[in-house]
């Protein structure tokens, strides 16, 4: 096997890939709550539970017959943005694909709810630890050596991620160091559909491949770790044996400070950025969590309901590099080695020039997001991208979120007001249709029925939808009515402050105990391991801005080209 930058294939981590067209039936016992799973403020009693007309769509198969129906002219409606549809100021397009590897660092399901005959015992979530970038170390150079680069000739240890070069690959023109931007990448001569490309990602979660904008949100954090790795000193290398313990032990400082650097980010910049106001605060002040004591696992509340919401921010196309055009979603989301091997590495045009995608100090104006709300870039629905869940399922994203949260077994909206009011009643006066469950079906009769002919919806369904919507419908429709799609609104913030906080707090690092800002945690884990020595200059990074400028400077890519800022 061929490999790009010495590489070979990458870690297999999931496994299972769906059949597209699969029927979903429902399961023996639709009670059943997938492993590494939970719900949000405790199991819903059925009454709780989301329903179709009184019945649980899990346990009745008219009740999901009725779902489906429902739920493809739900899509339908999703599935057609406004061509006006606003951008959002807050937002700049880099969250998008941030919110992403996010997504992955808190889950990677073995099987989709939708491709499971609507949930069972095969599914299950396969992040055992939370936010500690597994989703990018996978189980370390020991257990997943793939993403890894030797230290040696002799592979005695790895310490560093493999970076490829910015393609097209031409093993004639000299490298710089500054081209080693990509994943790294293999070839696998014979395997690849009769292609020769490389058609190997080496990441230990696959999914970080799947565009090429994940993909460089992903080399971000590869980056952040070298550059750690390489700031540290090499203490005794006497022996072969002091030289390989050396590494491991960089290797674990660098992937811990990346982990400290990683949570801050989540912290201070990302929930700011999509929470209510109101729910912010309450989480800045240190409100005492509704889930303190909560089981492990991640809500599925939060999984397969409120996190959906990032696809509703995803633009129809955006600005690269130094390009004078655009370059559309739908042609972004198949630059992949899965779905492009011959056109891997990255080539020039897909490069991403940073301060397109972040707000750069005295940079220019990047593609920001798109506001928040029930409707989703038509390339979601484009043919080949995101196929048809059953024969007579329409094509893409939005029908298989709906379908995945209406087999999840979820509480209902209603049940989440409820409760909510009941622990935040504080929070009622942010929210009219937190408050008010007339006003909230209202609501979500108006935007259900303004499109029929799109739809199909008689008004008997667009009645009982607005009883029973779709969490992640409702979440991105909460948004858009009491936010103006800037941010989440109190329902979609709470479920998410309390899942990642609660993470966080549930499950700290080492050098998060004692409190402290970024740059103590950073020393305090220095101390521990590496005595006298600091990170200096201290990556002190505040937002997703600050981590491409940390990133520019110490591998000077202020001036290269393609740009990098």
């Amino acid at each position: 096997m061929q490999a790009h930058g010495g590489a070979v294939r990458s870690c297999p981590f999931s496994g299972h890939a769906a059949q597209d067209g699969m029927a979903v039936q429902p399961p023996a016992n639709g009670a059943t709550t997938p492993a590494g799973f939970r719900h949000f403020l405790g199991a819903p009693t059925l009454a709780q539970r989301f329903q179709v007309d009184g019945e649980d769509p899990r346990l009745s198969a008219t009740a999901l017959a009725t779902l489906r129906r429902r739920l493809r002219g739900v899509a339908m409606l999703m599935g057609n943005r406004d061509e006006e549809w606003p951008d959002n100021p807050d937002l700049p397009a880099g969250y998008t694909y941030t919110l992403q590897f996010l997504a992955h660092d808190l889950v990677h399901s073995s099987l989709p709810v939708w491709a499971s005959h609507g949930g069972g015992a095969e599914v299950e979530n396969l992040r055992t630890r939370t936010l500690r970038l597994d989703t990018l170390y996978g189980s370390g150079p020991t257990g997943c050596p793939f993403p890894f680069a030797p230290d040696d000739p002799q592979d005695q240890s790895r310490s560093r991620f493999r970076m490829s070069r910015i393609g097209p690959f031409d093993p004639n023109t000299p490298a710089q160091e500054s081209d080693y931007r990509d994943i790294g990448r293999a070839s696998t001569l014979g395997t690849s559909g009769g292609t020769d490309g490389f058609a190997e990602a080496l990441v230990a979660d696959q999914r970080n491949d799947s565009h090429s904008l994940i993909s460089q949100v992903t080399s971000l954090f590869q980056l952040l770790h070298n550059a750690l790795v390489a700031m540290q000193p090499e203490g005794n290398t006497a022996t072969i044996g002091h030289r390989v313990r050396g590494h491991n032990l960089r290797f674990a400082v660098a992937r811990e400070a990346t982990t400290l650097i990683w949570r801050h980010l989540v912290r201070t910049d990302i929930l700011p950025r999509i929470l209510h106001p109101a729910v912010r605060e309450l989480y800045a002040a240190g409100a005492p969590l509704l889930e303190a004591a909560a089981e492990p696992g991640i809500p599925l509340e939060f999984t397969h309901g409120a996190f959906r919401f990032g696809h509703a921010m995803a633009r129809d196309s955006y600005h690269f590099g130094d390009a004078e055009e655009p370059l559309p979603l739908g042609t972004t989301l198949r630059q992949s080695s899965g779905r492009s091997p011959d056109l891997m590495p990255i080539r020039r045009i897909w490069v991403a020039q940073w301060s397109r995608f972040f707000r750069l100090e005295g940079q220019q104006q990047p593609n920001l997001s798109k506001r928040i709300g029930p409707q989703m870039s038509g390339n979601f629905v484009t043919d080949g991208l995101f196929d048809p869940v059953a024969e007579g399922d329409p094509w893409g994203l939005a029908y298989r979120d709906l379908i995945s949260a209406g087999l999840a077994g979820l509480h209902s909206v209603d049940s989440l007001c409820a409760r909510v009011l009941q622990l935040r009643p504080e929070l009622a006066r942010h929210s009219p249709m937190l408050a008010d469950r007339a006003a909230r079906q209202q609501a979500l009769i108006g935007w259900l029925g303004r499109r029929p002919r799109v739809s199909r919806l008689g008004a008997a369904d667009i009645a009982a939808l607005a009883v029973e919507p779709p969490l992640p419908f409702y979440v991105m429709f909460e948004a858009e009515r009491e936010a103006e799609g800037r941010h989440l609104g109190i329902l979609g913030s709470l479920i998410v402050a309390e899942t990642l906080h609660g993470a966080m707090a549930r499950d700290p690092l080492p050098a998060e105990y004692g409190g402290g800002d970024l740059a103590t945690r950073l020393d305090r884990l220095c101390a521990e391991w590496l005595g006298a020595f600091r990170f200096r200059p201290l990556p002190a990074v505040d937002d997703m801005a600050g981590l491409v400028g940390f990133l520019a400077r110490h591998y000077r890519l202020e001036q290269v080209d393609p740009p990098f800022i």
